[in-house]
């Protein structure tokens, strides 16, 4: 059953007041039966007389027929008339149905007392089965004890259920409070944890409602943080390997120039100033990615058309294509819809998928760009373009697919160092694409070149 936390709460607190208050119940039944017992068991002597003899007579006449008489007609003395002028009780005597039969009061005969209050009358019995009943309205001249011994023997009785049912209310009450807060103690820990640094921590996911959806988010959340805190990590080392070979190189030309094993010739400098230049590129995509990332990166959106951006696509890179032997076409349907987006930030995933395609296309290969169009569907309400730059280079093997569009990455054959570029552009691409609503992908075969795809909504 997945019970939301606030109803769980809401049972609780029922089968506590639903306890406490069948316990309060039992326990004043409880007490009045005692205070019944206890009356009984107190009757004065007189009072017991008194029903031995309305027994006798109802075992002589078979019937209560004439009993007021043997009440009236008893000699009458101080100690032995149950009731008269030294005692003022007001009594009933009733058939074993609860119909009075004679009382002090004349109005009162032929009325008849409910069975809870025939509990609280003095039953007299014959042949070991209650013919009839003695109801005294008062009793504060009976017994030898006074009314307050009577009465706090009923509460004391009252006292003793009261704490028994307390006790078993409070156990069940630690037993429903540390169930329903068990989650809470869990995730406390799980959260101490993670403050400490140990982001493997997860809560385990074995409760319902709302504290399994807490678990769910807090397991995905420290998911989260432990991929965050590995791809830091990643980047840290990523960024120092990156930096460490240029700056061998600039420091070992620099030192040669200076002890003179290198002659200041453009010859010696230009190594050192395309090295200057990588690190620059790799400084200033570091910077866009961080300020894509973070979401503080401006994007001026306007009505584009897609077409004219990949003819000056084909035009800006047409000599690098010619100069690797590479041919780079167009195939664009008679009609594109204009998309919103930020013409330099698709120009620049442009170039990045551009690039890569011409640098790993060998001599006499191709490279082509295309687009089409996605209608609206129910997944999406407004229509998609979808650009894809072909090439017929040396692909990507399928382990190395998942890992892309990752920081630095590179495949050992494919994208090596060698080959330029510093393993930032298809990320970048990916971060742009996303801010503008997009997606990307890739499909590629080894030997057979690559596919990249990329979206961009309508305007």
């Amino acid at each position: 059953m997945n019970i939301r936390f606030f109803w769980q709460l809401i049972v609780a607190f029922v089968l506590v007041i639903v306890l406490a208050v069948g316990g309060v119940f039992l326990a004043g039944r409880a007490a009045l039966n005692a205070l019944g017992s206890s009356v009984h068991d107190r009757l004065p002597a007189v009072a017991r007389l008194w029903t031995d003899r309305l027994a006798g007579y109802y075992e002589r006449q078979a019937s209560w027929e004439g009993v007021d008489a043997l009440i009236a007609s008893y000699p009458c003395g101080p100690g032995w008339a149950p009731w008269g002028q030294d005692w003022q009780m007001d009594y009933s005597l009733t058939t074993v149905d609860g119909t009075i039969v004679a009382a002090s009061e004349r109005d009162w005969v032929g009325h008849t007392f409910s069975r809870a209050e025939l509990r609280r009358a003095i039953p007299i019995v014959v042949a070991g089965r209650p013919v009839g009943f003695l109801f005294l309205l008062s009793f504060d001249h009976f017994g030898t004890e006074p009314p307050s011994a009577v009465v706090g023997f009923a509460l004391q009785r009252f006292l003793l259920a009261g704490l028994a049912i307390g006790g078993f209310t409070l156990i069940l009450g630690l037993f429903l409070s540390r169930r329903i807060s068990r989650p809470l103690v869990d995730l406390t820990a799980a959260t101490q944890a993670v403050a400490a640094g140990d982001l493997s921590v997860r809560v385990p996911v074995r409760y319902h409602g709302e504290a399994q959806e807490l678990a769910v988010a807090f397991n995905a959340m420290t998911e989260e943080l432990a991929r965050a805190d590995e791809l830091r990590r990643n980047l840290t080392a990523d960024v120092a390997h990156e930096l460490r070979t240029p700056l061998s190189i600039i420091r070992g030309k620099l030192e040669g120039v200076l002890d003179g094993v290198y002659p200041a010739t453009p010859e010696h400098l230009e190594p050192i100033l395309e090295e200057t230049r990588l690190l620059t590129q790799l400084v200033e995509d570091l910077r866009l990615l961080a300020l894509a990332e973070a979401g503080e990166l401006t994007l001026e959106k306007r009505a584009m058309d897609v077409s004219d951006l990949l003819r000056d696509a084909q035009v800006n890179f047409g000599p690098q294509a010619s100069d690797r032997g590479v041919t780079l076409t167009l195939d664009l349907p008679a009609e594109l819809p204009k998309v919103m987006a930020d013409w330099r930030r698709i120009a620049q995933v442009l170039s990045n998928l551009l690039t890569n395609a011409l640098r790993h296309t060998p001599e006499g290969g191709r490279v082509v760009l295309s687009a089409t169009v996605h209608q609206p569907s129910v997944e999406r309400e407004g229509g998609m373009v979808e650009v894809t730059v072909t090439d017929t280079g040396a692909g990507i093997s399928p382990e190395d697919l998942p890992y892309i569009f990752e920081r630095f990455w590179r495949g050992e054959k494919s994208r090596s160092r060698a080959g330029g570029g510093s393993g930032l552009g298809l990320t970048i691409a990916r971060q742009l694409v996303q801010m503008h609503g997009g997606t990307i992908r890739v499909e590629s075969t080894p030997d057979a070149g690559s596919k990249f795809h990329f979206t961009l909504p309508t305007a």
